[in-house]
């Protein structure tokens, strides 16, 4: 069962920037030493993982048990290795300051590859996704796309690749048309914009197109999803520092398990997400 939005925005306040590590029971271990040392793991035996845990349905607290999609694959990825998985629960902004810093060995948190973000880390990708706009559904406003925006106020998530976009290619896009730019909001976690959406603060939401399905599934019809397809597709990966060879291949073999023994496809299918890519 997922945790109820005004729950997580408790839970991400409580939780604070840099969360506590959250350890999970029913991962394998059982590598020597010498064989988790050539993991590229910080700590012997353990795969340490950022995540924001107010995402769902890619990552949220179940209680205080991580849940979703990106805690789900980072065990069987853990597993698959010999490793047993931890979690730091970690606002998105300061996800990759978190791992350039020492916090965590990988990123997973739908982080979508971009060209600045290259510049930063090391990726494996692992599916594709897009963003999705939502409104509420007793409003007027139904935007089917982008340009349906122009001159509204717009929630998205602090520190999202979805951000620049609104406000340069987009909001460019207005303005060529006589219309205003996009008023963007950056909230710290997704369930805060949501709240924004409800309360009447935001016209309306862009967010992930999962998440905008499970925040609209929870409000009992109060939000809907008014675009009429993916916005922006992107490819989302893990993400590992510049130059840590040896984790990158140790999550990328285990991935190519996942793949291969059907766990993966499992997972997707589990939580409705986007297509895969290509092992």
């Amino acid at each position: 069962m997922r945790v109820p939005v005004p729950a997580l925005i408790r839970s991400a306040t409580a939780l604070g920037a840099i969360g506590v590590l959250l350890a999970l029971s029913g991962c394998s271990g059982g590598s020597s030493t010498a064989e988790a040392d050539a993991s590229g793991t910080m700590t012997a035996g353990t795969l340490t993982v950022g995540s924001d845990l107010t995402y769902p349905p890619y990552a949220y607290l179940d209680g205080k048990t991580p849940a979703g999609f990106d805690p789900d694959i980072s065990r069987a990825l853990a597993k698959a290795s010999g490793l047993k998985a931890t979690f730091v629960d970690t606002r998105f902004e300061q996800l990759i300051a978190g791992l350039g810093t020492g916090h965590f060995d990988v990123i997973a948190s739908d982080l979508y590859i971009t060209d600045e973000r290259k510049k930063q880390v090391d990726f494996i990708p692992y599916f594709t996704t897009g963003n999705s706009i939502v409104v509420k559904t007793s409003g007027s406003l139904k935007p089917t796309g982008v340009t349906g925006l122009c001159g509204k106020t717009v929630a998205v998530i602090k520190g999202g690749q979805i951000v620049q976009k609104l406000r340069d290619e987009a909001s460019k896009e207005c303005e060529a048309k006589g219309g205003k730019a996009i008023d963007v909001r950056e909230f710290a976690t997704d369930p805060e914009g949501t709240q924004a959406l409800l309360s009447g603060q935001v016209d309306a939401q862009v967010t992930d197109g999962a998440v905008a399905k499970a925040a609209a599934d929870k409000t009992g019809g109060k939000l809907t999803i008014s675009s009429t397809e993916l916005i922006y597709p992107v490819q989302s990966g893990l993400a590992v520092k510049r130059g840590d060879t040896a984790l990158k291949k140790t999550l990328t073999d285990a991935l190519a398990e996942l793949k291969k023994n059907g766990t993966y496809a499992e997972l997707l299918k589990k939580y409705n997400l986007g297509r895969a890519e290509a092992s």
